[in-house]
């Protein structure tokens, strides 16, 4: 498998390219801007200079005439270190104003730029050109006599090529402090990322873990908001995951075990047939009953499996229509006649006179009464009544109700009765069933446009309601 740089290793080196390429610019323009600036300000000063000794070389040559470049030392001039200058007469003659300051080299460059610029009347030139050895700073100012007639040039010269090794200097140093902010900057970077990508490295794990088949890890939601939500995500994943593995355990447990006691009862019934019940009628209608109820039992645990089984994105498919409500009631009554008789608990039912159709379909209305009548045969006491009964509860809906003879809802259960799989508090009820028929019920309550609910009844006992609408309101 090839190994590829990590998010480390990219954000590191786009970090340095970035501050590399940023601080290298501003400092080339920076560096190029100051080297322009500093010659302009030497330029401007050999042109102020140049300027100030042509009037007093004007002055003197008046006086003295060119004698006086004669004499040791040209008076009241006085050059700048390194500056060189001269005087060069309208027929190309170069005077020094200072002896020994110009040697053959310089008189060759004064002479060329002299002629140059010698157009330039009533005024100075200055320009920086390549002189010499290195690049100079040159300025020609216009001497005048007495009858303000043009006489000659004063030319001075400055190399500025120490300037280069100025500018040079800053450079490194620039270079210098780049590499020293890239190394920060290269730090801190790697702090950041070392932060971020702990993160990423968490998730990394978590994921391979959730592949693996492990559902237990949790990583910490912190960091910035996409780290953050992202966490969380994975987090929710992990935990939805954890819950249909843990969900998909007990509906397979939870149907082996419902499975096996009515599939035995039919073995059993099956056996007894053959081995002679068959030949007493009572005990053959009997045995034949009981597998019948046993079979319809089957029937409603397929049913609850089914809906369990079924994406909660796909509605429920119904068929409503007008039910009498009585007729249904004493139905249920008789289906659960037997198994109530087992358990010594009492059935019985009441309907509020004129009461309206309900408008539900049937099939789906048996699991419903069915599932809260096996619940209320469930948790009641010995010797205690179910009362399963029917009442207007407003002038478009109809409440059935299902009143055990149990210890009632504790508040524990309350809030989770209608979750897949729950099966109630252990120190109030025996576990039993599959705990999907509270879960299935309110499901197919809510598909009918009604609802269900579960409380404690005043006289004692859980009271389930179920709410449903009237077909001829």
């Amino acid at each position: 498998m090839k190994r590829s740089l990590g998010i480390r290793s990219y954000l590191f080196i786009s970090h340095a390219i970035l501050l590399a390429t940023s601080l290298g610019a501003i400092g080339f323009i920076w560096s190029r801007n100051e080297y322009q600036i500093l010659t302009q300000e030497l330029q401007n000063q050999v042109v102020q200079r140049a300027d100030q000794i042509s009037n007093i070389v004007g002055h003197e040559i008046a006086e003295h005439g060119t004698a006086v470049f004669e004499m040791e030392q040209f008076p009241q001039v006085h050059l700048d270190e390194n500056m060189h200058g001269v005087f060069i007469d309208d027929s190309a003659k170069l005077y020094e104003l200072i002896h020994g300051t110009v040697n053959s080299r310089e008189t060759e460059v004064f002479l060329e730029l002299s002629s140059e610029n010698y157009t330039a009347i009533n005024g100075y030139t200055s320009l920086v050109k390549a002189g010499l050895d290195s690049t100079s700073v040159y300025a020609a100012s216009p001497v005048f006599d007495s009858q303000n007639r043009r006489i000659g040039t004063v030319c001075l010269l400055l190399p500025i090529g120490y300037l280069d090794s100025y500018i040079a200097r800053l450079r490194w140093l620039l270079m210098g402090a780049i590499l020293f902010v890239i190394l920060l900057g290269a730090g801190g970077s790697t702090i950041l990322t070392n932060y971020f990508s702990r993160q990423f490295i968490r998730a990394q794990r978590l994921a391979a873990t959730v592949a693996e088949g492990d559902y237990h890890l949790r990583i910490p939601e912190e960091g910035p908001t996409e780290l953050r939500d992202i966490s969380r995500y994975l987090n929710q994943l992990s935990v939805k995951l954890q819950e249909q593995v843990s969900v998909r355990k007990t509906l397979l447990a939870n149907v082996a075990h419902e499975l096996a006691r009515p599939l035995a009862g039919l073995q059993l019934g099956i056996e007894s047939l053959r081995k002679g019940a068959i030949q007493d009628p009572d005990l053959a209608d009997d045995l034949l009953v009981s597998m019948g109820q046993t079979i319809r039992r089957l029937e409603g645990l397929v049913d609850d499996v089914t809906l369990a089984a079924q994406p909660e994105t796909k509605a429920i498919e119904l068929h409503p229509s007008a039910l009498a409500v009585e007729p249904f009631l004493q139905g249920i009554a008789t289906r659960f006649w037997s198994l109530s008789e087992s358990r010594r608990v009492k059935l019985e039912v009441k309907v509020e006179a004129d009461l309206p159709s309900v408008y539900a379909d049937e099939k789906r209305l048996n699991q419903i009464v069915g599932n809260l009548m096996d619940n209320a045969i469930k948790f009641s006491k010995h010797g205690s009544v179910i009362r399963l009964s029917a009442e207007r509860a407003d002038e478009h809906n109809i409440h059935i109700l299902v009143h055990d003879g149990g210890a009632g809802i504790s508040m524990e259960d309350a809030e989770s009765l209608f979750e897949p799989f729950y099966q109630g508090d252990t120190g109030r009820r025996i576990k039993q069933g599959m705990g999907l028929g509270l879960a299935i019920s309110n499901q197919l309550a809510l598909a009918h446009g009604g609802k269900l609910e579960l409380k404690n009844h005043p006289e004692g006992g859980a009271l389930s309601i179920l709410t449903l609408p009237a077909a001829n309101p």
